[in-house]
């Protein structure tokens, strides 16, 4: 028996063991080295400057605007909530090919949307959609535009919807040759010159006061295009999308890899010393031309690294520049509607610098428990603020996300407040929201490191859990063995004790493989480019607050907790076991068709690649198939020593399997 109990503790140690490094299993510890350290001799070369030039060549093609149809769209106002109606006109302009190519100029497909009252001169406003949509997926993001008065130019891509060109592929995303005959982004970049030029070009349109906003791949158009034409524009707000393409590389789950189809670890030096310099808006942000900007991104963004956040918010040659960075946020956004049009009420009023936020102090302080990071700052605001938070983030924690609390007004400008230590020890990230005058306004700092905290019974917590996890088991094995084995014979207990053996090592190997299947990739993007495991969706999918609200907190701790009751349930009732965690391949499943008509629901999107399950996934079923098979070979053998007397029913599983 101690064999057996041997066997089990091992089992429920290593399976223990593999939960602790999940809990405190991140991404960036998949780094490659410290990219900031690296020697990268960049080229000479300055995408401003070739701009410059290639700009004459964009504005030399004839826009030869043409517009088709008009209709009405009737449309909830965002800021007060009425219904309202816009007058929308189809349009059709002409915008540069790619050099060489044949036609040398493409036909673009696009929408005004007039507010409901046009005046003589009226600001404008152009809307870029994201990567695989078309131009009237982006009115809802014009409807903020519309109730400030705007005129609003929303124009498929090329490649999207009606507007010719090529379409976007790996090919031309992470492409060769020269920029201007090869690359998808130059062509949208040319065609949101050729969109500014159409707003410019209308009468009833106020030149000094266009703004240019965009989603995902919009909002990259946006930073670019910001940096070449800065000057004819009034502000730009890129909304999920942000620059420094290289950061991206710490964190391989980004589907940035998945577009570019290439696995990170193998993109050459020369990529980003060469192609790259063209295409990442890291690079066009250094403008002295840069308006006016307000980036707004979610710190899970499927696409964009929140590491990048930084890198570009600094680059962004400007005074005027603001950040909005939504804890838990993903790539889509919600509830940022006012602070947009706070936003563009401070462009069209020219209000400066409305606040600034400075970290006065951080440190960290022992407590009986454990250390807590005190943070100290000041807010200097044109406008009142209402309220401060701290959203922080247990970087070494399972599933926890990000959190907040509310800071203390301790005078004029000066607010405080600290982070508590977690279950574990754990490194901590955290930023500060700023909310002002207004009904949902705010805007936030960037995010900074703020150290280890570490909790002083982190060692005694591991010891009770996996106590706790170990001594229910040990009394299932103890309680078989005493009411089944002792009443047998000297002969038939040692065989039947091979039985048992055998039954309890295969399960202990299944329980182990389901742990390990958490780790390995749960669904797979393209040619295995980029991989997602069970652990990446308990770290970001089910942390997004705005979709699970405080059901977030409980998740991770209520799936764990079913996990381990299944492996309880194992070595008592095995076939009821696989049963388990077949309802669970089923709900996993579920998870992934939902997520796939999110993600690759677009004829566009499909191109780069199938999204195909992962053997993570397939483990899950293999788990549940083959505690089924032990269940009936457990049933087999207790009957076989006579143990257990089949019981004679319709629904009597023995009979199912023909057992006798």
């Amino acid at each position: 028996m101690g064999f057996l109990i041997s066997i089990f503790i091992i089992n429920f140690l290593v399976s223990c063991f593999l939960i602790s490094k999940t809990s405190h299993f991140n991404y960036q510890d998949l780094s490659y080295g410290d990219l900031d350290k690296l020697n990268i001799s960049n080229s000479d070369f300055n995408v401003l400057e070739f701009w410059n030039q290639e700009i004459t060549r964009v504005n030399n093609i004839d826009l030869n605007i043409e517009y088709g149809q008009n209709s009405t769209l009737e449309y909830r106002q965002p800021l007060s909530g009425n219904t309202s109606f816009c007058e929308i006109k189809e349009i059709f302009f002409d915008s540069p090919n790619w050099v060489n190519a044949s036609p040398s100029v493409i036909k673009l497909h696009g929408y005004l949307l007039f507010p409901e009252v046009v005046k003589s001169e009226n600001p404008g406003c152009l809307c870029m959609h994201g990567l695989g949509n078309q131009a009237n997926k982006s009115f809802s993001l014009a409807f903020v535009y519309l109730e400030k008065g705007f005129i609003v130019l929303c124009h498929s891509h090329p490649g999207h919807g009606l507007s010719e060109g090529e379409k976007p592929s790996s090919e031309n995303f992470f492409y060769n040759g020269d920029f201007n005959q090869t690359s998808h982004n130059y062509l949208t970049i040319a065609g949101a010159i050729q969109g500014l030029r159409v707003l410019e070009n209308r009468t009833d349109v106020n030149n000094s006061q266009i703004m240019v906003t965009g989603t995902s791949y919009g909002g990259l158009n946006t930073m670019c295009l910001a940096g070449i034409c800065g000057e004819r524009i009034s502000s730009v707000n890129p909304i999920i999308a942000i620059g420094d393409n290289r950061k991206l590389t710490q964190d391989p789950t980004k589907l940035l890899f998945w577009i570019w189809d290439i696995n990170p670890y193998n993109i050459p030096e020369s990529f980003w010393n060469n192609q790259n310099l063209r295409i990442d808006p890291k690079y066009y942000l250094e403008s002295d031309k840069m308006p006016k900007i307000l980036f707004i991104i979610g710190t899970n963004d499927e696409f964009f690294s929140y590491k990048s956040i930084e890198p570009s918010f600094n680059a962004a040659n400007t005074t005027e520049k603001y950040l909005q960075i939504h804890p838990n946020g993903h790539h889509v956004v919600f509830d940022y509607e006012e602070s947009v049009s706070f936003f563009i009420e401070s462009t069209l009023n020219g209000t400066q610098r409305f606040f600034n936020t400075t970290i006065n102090e951080e440190t960290i302080e022992q407590g009986l428990i454990g250390s807590n990071l005190k943070v100290n700052i000041s807010i200097s605001a044109k406008s009142t603020v209402k309220n401060v938070q701290l959203a922080y983030r247990y970087l070494n924690l399972l599933g926890t996300g990000w959190k907040s609390i509310g800071l203390t007004n301790t005078s004029s400008d000066t607010w405080i407040g600290s982070i508590p230590p977690s279950l574990f020890s754990s490194k901590v990230e955290y930023f500060i929201i700023v909310n002002i005058e207004g009904k949902n306004i705010w805007f936030t700092s960037n995010i900074f490191e703020g150290g280890t905290l570490k909790n002083n019974f982190s060692i005694f917590l591991y010891i009770l859990f996996i106590s706790l996890a170990i001594i229910p088991i040990i009394i299932i094995i103890w309680r078989r063995y005493n009411k089944n084995f002792k009443k047998l014979e000297k002969t038939a207990n040692i065989n039947a004790k091979k039985y048992l053996s055998v039954e309890l090592l295969l399960i202990a190997a299944l329980d182990v493989l389901f742990y390990v299947s958490l780790l390995l990739p749960y669904a797979n993007f393209g040619n295995n480019r980029v991989s997602w495991s069970t652990i990446h969706l308990f770290n970001h999918l089910f942390t997004w607050n705005q979709i699970f609200g405080q059901l977030t907190l409980f998740i991770t701790p209520i799936f764990f907790i079913l996990y381990i009751l299944n492996s309880y349930l194992c070595y008592v009732k095995p076939i009821m076991a696989g049963l388990c965690k077949l309802f669970y391949f089923l709900f996993m499943l579920l998870v992934y068709i939902i997520f796939y008509q999110l993600i690759a629901g677009s004829s566009e999107l499909s191109a780069f690649g199938a999204i195909t399950l992962g053997i993570g996934f397939d483990l899950i079923l293999l788990n549940s198939i083959g505690l089924v098979i032990l269940g009936i070979y457990k049933r087999r053998y207790k009957t076989k020593f006579h143990m257990r007397t089949p019981k004679r029913k319709i629904y009597n599983v023995d009979r199912w399997f023909g057992i006798n």
